[in-house]
Formats: structure tokens, sequence, C-alpha cells
């Protein structure tokens, strides 16, 4: 193993995957490579578990090499974002746990947990995971089937779905499966984000008006609050109003202050000096001092295979969330995430909150945005805000135990309007129509049927979208774009492009699968049978085209028995290593021959035009003269 001068540091590959000069180079999305001696006959041993430890540990656990080599600077903007954080997030984490259906301190538990489990294994300098009101509704709407209405029995569940969530995230995160993270589109996590903070919305207006609760779909909620409208006790929708009024009010004031703590406050006050509950306005109650002992949940051994499938689907919309903030504030601040790494992180999040007794988390992007805007630098603020958030569950606990529950409904519904990105679906149905659609369906789905079958139509959704797409790729008919340099471009675009009489050259504008092979090869043999004069010769860009499996090999080797049989010279461009590897091991290359593959349209439509006999119309007047023939 190489050793390194004294004084000079060890070099680590950062967490965009660069490696620092001086470092043994290591291919990409592999680890570090360790050096050891050559054995017998000079071949390479195989490097110890010993001696790769430390090469696992600081791929799988980043705080080891962003920590030691923490810059003082970035102190005091992250001890004041910590503060900050923990400000916004103690009454959120309460109003959470009611909506994941747990008592108030497991929300205090799953915050803690969550934020110190990612700040030691994430990438990202500014996500902060922690209580979501996505994951929290997600996660009831799946227990509350299960738990078969028993309260001890719905709080192991609960614990034992975060666990779940975890264990899947981080075996994907070892497997790289990071790449998951683009199956759910914006649109689509857009309406079902949309839907689930109408549901948040719907599901908590009860508490402000201080009538029971009703469970079901958004339909059957609002059923059930219209009957029992009736019974509104006033001094609980006066609380409820005037909460919403100061949040909504403040932001408008400065988004900075933190209005969820502020109502919390005086909430509290309030209901001390007036004696609120005296008045008939529902209290949160007496809250557990300190956070239990990590452990694994006991749940029936029946309950895992629901718990599995209901976790499975939480993992995309969690990975799709986490991925997508991390990304965009990395962009915002210049620096990498490595998405196979975050979900590691987001799994270890999980098992620890669940260990804990605490419900599913994901990012935040409101607590990340907060944090950010205080001066967030590392994620020395999450540990900050994690370990005064533990300090709050072991010391101030019962200072909330007067806190009116419609403050907590304020809180929650002032959190759900935030996400109700209305902007973002007008910018939908201006730039792309089918998005819109995508969103609406998705939105649609979770207010219709719930979130958890929501969710599956917003999978479903993008998914289907993304084949059908796929499914149906665009043939470019090219032509030599004026100017004489040898550039092709689509005549549909180009209208000037001139093509080669005789010669069609496409290029398809997709990768070829079996489910778009048979599209592919319609559509060239129509685009063969239009040009006049009848079409000589085709050369055909694959450069899309990464690989090809056994429905796409047949469908080329039906167009090369089309062609022969029309008597066309059939060509090929940019065909990538692995398609040509392919062609020769499936003896296709014998039928088409290696002379008919170039290195593009412009080297192959010149051998062809060659062959036969043009005078060099596709060049201009630099070859060839007379009007090219229009396409």
């Amino acid at each position: 193993m190489r050793e390194w001068p004294e004084g000079e540091a060890v070099p680590r590959a950062d967490v965009s995957g660069s490696v620092p000069a001086g470092a043994p180079a290591a291919a990409p999305g592999a680890p570090e490579a360790v050096e050891s001696p050559p054995g017998a006959g000079g071949a390479p041993v195989r490097p110890t578990l010993r001696e790769r430890a430390p090469v696992l540990v600081r791929r799988y656990v980043p705080i080891v090499s962003w920590l030691p080599s923490y810059r003082r600077d970035d102190l005091r903007p992250d001890v004041v974002a910590g503060l900050t954080s923990w400000g916004v997030m103690v009454p959120v984490a309460l109003a959470y746990a009611g909506l994941a259906g747990v008592p108030p301190e497991l929300g205090l538990a799953t915050a803690f947990a969550a934020l110190a489990a990612y700040a030691v294994f994430g990438t990202s300098r500014h996500v902060k995971v922690t209580v979501s009101s996505t994951m929290a509704i997600t996660s009831a709407s799946i227990v509350l089937d299960i738990a078969s209405g028993d309260p001890a029995r719905f709080i192991a569940e609960t614990a034992a779905l975060a666990i779940i969530v975890g264990v899947i995230l981080f075996a994907g995160g070892i497997a790289r499966l990071g790449f998951i993270s683009d199956f759910l589109s914006k649109a689509v996590i857009t309406g079902f984000i949309f839907g689930v903070a109408i549901t948040i919305v719907v599901g908590q207006i009860p508490k402000i008006l201080g009538i029971p609760s009703t469970s079901g779909s958004v339909p059957q909620q609002v059923e059930g609050i219209l009957r029992g409208i009736d019974e509104t006790d006033p001094a609980t929708l006066a609380v409820g109003l005037a909460a919403l009024a100061i949040i909504f009010g403040l932001r408008l004031v400065s988004p900075r202050i933190p209005g969820a703590l502020v109502v919390l406050v005086v909430g509290i006050l309030a209901s001390k000096a007036v004696g609120l509950e005296e008045h008939g306005v529902s209290l949160v109650g007496d809250i557990a001092t300190g956070i239990g002992r990590p452990g694994l949940p006991v749940i029936p051994i029946g309950d895992i295979a629901p718990l599995v499938l209901g976790a499975a689907g939480i993992v995309f919309l969690a990975v799709g969330e986490t991925v997508g903030v991390g990304r965009s504030f990395a962009d915002r601040h210049r620096y990498e995430i490595d998405p196979d790494q975050e979900l590691v992180a987001l799994g270890a999040s999980n098992v620890a909150s669940g260990l804990f007794g605490g419900f599913a988390a994901d990012a935040s992007l409101s607590q990340t945005a907060t944090a950010d805007a205080a001066g967030a630098r590392t994620q020395l603020s999450s540990l900050l805000t994690s370990a005064l958030i533990l300090a709050t569950a072991l010391v101030l606990a019962p200072i909330f135990t007067d806190l009116p529950n419609a403050v907590l409904g304020a809180i929650v519904i002032a959190a759900a309007v935030g996400l109700m990105d209305w902007r973002e679906m007008r910018r939908f149905w201006r730039w792309r129509r089918t998005d819109f659609v995508v969103a609406v369906a998705a939105l649609a789905g979770v207010v219709a049927f719930g979130v958890l079958p929501g969710l599956l139509v917003a999978v479903v959704l993008s998914v289907s979208f993304l084949l059908y797409r796929a499914s149906r790729p665009y043939v470019a008919v090219l032509g030599a774009l004026p100017g004489g340099d040898r550039t092709f471009g689509d005549v549909a675009r180009h209208p000037a492009a001139t093509q080669v009489p005789g010669v069609v050259a496409l290029r398809i504008d997709a990768p070829l699968y079996f489910f778009n092979a048979n599209v592919a090869h319609v559509q060239v043999l129509r685009l063969v049978g239009t040009p006049q004069p009848p079409a000589r010769a085709v050369v055909l860009d694959l450069a899309a085209t990464g690989d090809l499996d056994v429905t796409t090999t047949d469908m080329l080797a039906g167009l090369v028995r089309d062609m022969r049989e029309r008597e066309v010279t059939l060509a090929f461009a940019q065909v990538r290593g692995p398609v040509r590897d392919r062609l020769r091991r499936t003896g296709l290359m014998a039928e088409i021959g290696e002379d008919r593959l170039f290195a593009s349209i412009a080297a192959a439509v010149e051998v062809l035009e060659r062959e036969l006999g043009s005078d060099g119309a596709a060049w201009g007047d630099e070859r060839g003269s007379g009007p090219p023939p229009s396409a």
C-alpha cells in the first residue's frame, strides 16, 4: 500500500466522485482502489478486508471525510441555521406526528434520529431529512388497515414500516440503484404532492372547527365535515383562524420569521392565561418525556408482507423527493451529490427513525429552504438541530401539554398550503400540456382514492408515459445544411437542407428497444418509399442506440432483407461499439458488411453518392450545381 509523506493528507474522493491529484484513478461509480504488492509471478493480490475498510468507510460514511477538514468560517452560519431549524422543526414535528397517527413525542424522535443519521451518511450539504407531511400521511394510510384499530399495534407497525423502508433504500444504495430517482417525473411528483396537500388540509379542518374527525378519501371526509359542521365550537374556531392569520401574516411580513414557532408559543401562553380548555378548546395533553431506547418493534409476522408492499411505494416517492431536493440545492451552491449514497443515507435515516419508534422520513423542502436561507453550509447544522430536538424531548416536552390542537392543525394546514405548487402547474400548462394532464391525474388519484392508491397511480402514470414516449421514436429525414461544412440536419426543421437524389439519410432519435422496434421499422419503410426519384440507397444513423436486444436485432435483420428485395443499398452511421459487437455476435454484420458502417452521415452519403454516380448536389456549389430536390 502506498505510503504518504508525513504532513501530506491522504487523497480521498469528494462527494461528486472526483479524485484529487496524486490519487489513483478509479472507474466511475466504483470504490477507490487499494494498491497491494504483486504476488507470486507478478499477479496482483486481492486487498484484504482490513486494507479495504478505510476506503469503504470513506465511501459510505462521508462525514469522516468532511468533518475533520471542517472550516472554522462555516461554524457561525451553521450554528445560526441549526438554531433556526430547531425553532421551526419542533412545532412541525409535533404536528406531523398527528398526521402519522402517533403520539407527539414520536414526531420529535423521528426528527432527531433522521436528521442525525442523514448528517452522517448524506452527500448533500444542505438537505434536511426529517418529518415530512407526505411521508407521515402515507405511513398512516398504509398502517391504518393493517393495525385493525389497535393503538399500540399501530405505533409498532408505523416504526416497522419506517425500518422496512430504510432497509429497502439502504440495499438499493449499495446496489447502486440511485437511477430510480428519475422514474417519477416532475409532473407526477408535483401532482401527487398537490393531492397530498389537499388531503392534509381537509383532514385538519375538523381540528380547526373543533368537531370529530372522519376517515376515508377526501370526498368522504368532506361529507363528514359537512354533516358535523353544525357542532363547530366557536372558541376552537377562533383559535384556529387566529393561528392561521398569524402564520400567513408573518409570511407576508418576512418569510424568515418562523410563524409556526410564534403561534406555538402564543398558543401555549394564551391557553394558560385564558384557560382555553375550560372554554371547550381541545389541548394536546400529556406528552411523554424523553426518547425511548432504540429497539426493533414487535409485530405479527403476517403483517410483514403488506408492510413491505406499502414500503415499496413509499420508496419511490422518498427517493424522488430527496434526490430532487438534493440536486436542486447542489446546483444552487455548485457541488454534486451521489444519488446512490443518497439512498444509503435516506435508508439509514428511516432505520434510525424506526428504531426509536418514529415514522418514515424523507427530505423536507421547506426545512431545507429554511436552513439554507439562515446560512447553513454543512450538515453540522443538522447535527446541532438534532441535538436541540433531543434536548427538547428530554427536558421541554411538558411545556407543550397546554398547546391547543387547533394550533397544531393550523401549523399543518399552513405547511400543506405551501406544498400546493400553483406556479409549477401553470408552467406545465404553458410548456407541455401532456405534463399538466399527468400532474392533474396524479392529483385526482390521491384525492379520489387515497394516498397509497394515488401513489400507485402516480408511479403507473410516470412509467406508462415514459414507455409511451419511448415506443414512438421520431425518425428524422436528414439533408445537408447550406455552407458546405458537411453538416446534416432534419429537413423538417431546416427547409434549406438538401438531399442527394436517390439517397435517403435517416436518424432514429431514440434508443431502439423491443417495444419500439416495430414502430421504427414501419417508419423507415414508409420514409424510404416516399422520395422521388425512388431511393437507391439508405443510410441509417444509430447514434442514439447503445445496445441491441433480440427484438431490435431481428428488426434490423428484417430491414436488411427488405432493402435487399427492393435492390436498395443499406448503410449505417455512428454505430456504437456495443451495437457493433452485437451485430458480429449474431452474424448480422456479415450480411450488412463491415464496409457499410460509417463514422458519420456525411461520410456515408459521400461514399454512396460516388457509388450511385450522383453529381454531388448535397454539397451545394462546392461539388455540384443546380437546385437540389425539396424534401
